[in-house]
């Protein structure tokens, strides 16, 4: 994985962003922001982009102002409109898991074919994989690093998962 998002519910994070963006080979960007001040701090830290879990009419601008890009979160077709006029690298669909997953998705891109959307809360492998067919540019999936297989390592839990994605393609 080279692009990583740093939320600020996890204790630390802006040390945290700190230390991974010093890394060339990672994109890292900052989640969970809910405020300009977070926004501002998290940018200051390293941060590349800024992710919220709803709509927020201000990011966008204000990740343009820090030369960062914006992910706002979005759940209805209403919001995630207004999320991508207004200028919104892409739309984070949250949380997918609830809102119908990759059926959604195709719903949400069948008269809106431009929309670039990355959906996360409660993705698994199963669903990263149909998300993806549907249309998603991309996926968050926080468990792989964060679930309850505590004897591995979050980057092993992460490669294997990676692997596993890609699997179905090395087949054909």
């Amino acid at each position: 994985m080279t692009v990583i998002e740093l939320t600020f519910s996890t204790p630390g994070v802006l040390d945290a962003i700190r230390e991974l963006s010093a890394d060339p080979n990672l994109l890292v960007g900052a989640g969970t922001v809910m405020s300009p001040a977070q926004a501002e701090d998290a940018v200051a830290a390293g941060a590349k982009f800024l992710v919220s879990p709803v709509w927020l009419p201000w990011l966008p601008e204000l990740a343009r102002s820090l030369s960062v890009e914006a992910i706002p979160g979005s759940a209805s077709p209403s919001e995630i409109w207004q999320a991508h006029i207004a200028g919104a690298a892409a739309v984070k669909v949250f949380p997918i898991a609830r809102l119908g997953g990759a059926a959604y998705i195709r719903d949400l891109l069948a008269p809106m074919p431009e929309l670039i959307l990355m959906a996360t809360g409660g993705v698994d492998i199963h669903g990263a994989r149909e998300l993806l067919a549907a249309g998603c540019a991309a996926v968050g999936v926080g468990t792989i690093t964060t679930g309850n297989d505590k004897h591995l390592p979050a980057e092993e839990r992460a490669r294997r998962f990676l692997e596993a994605l890609d699997a179905p393609s090395r087949a054909h």
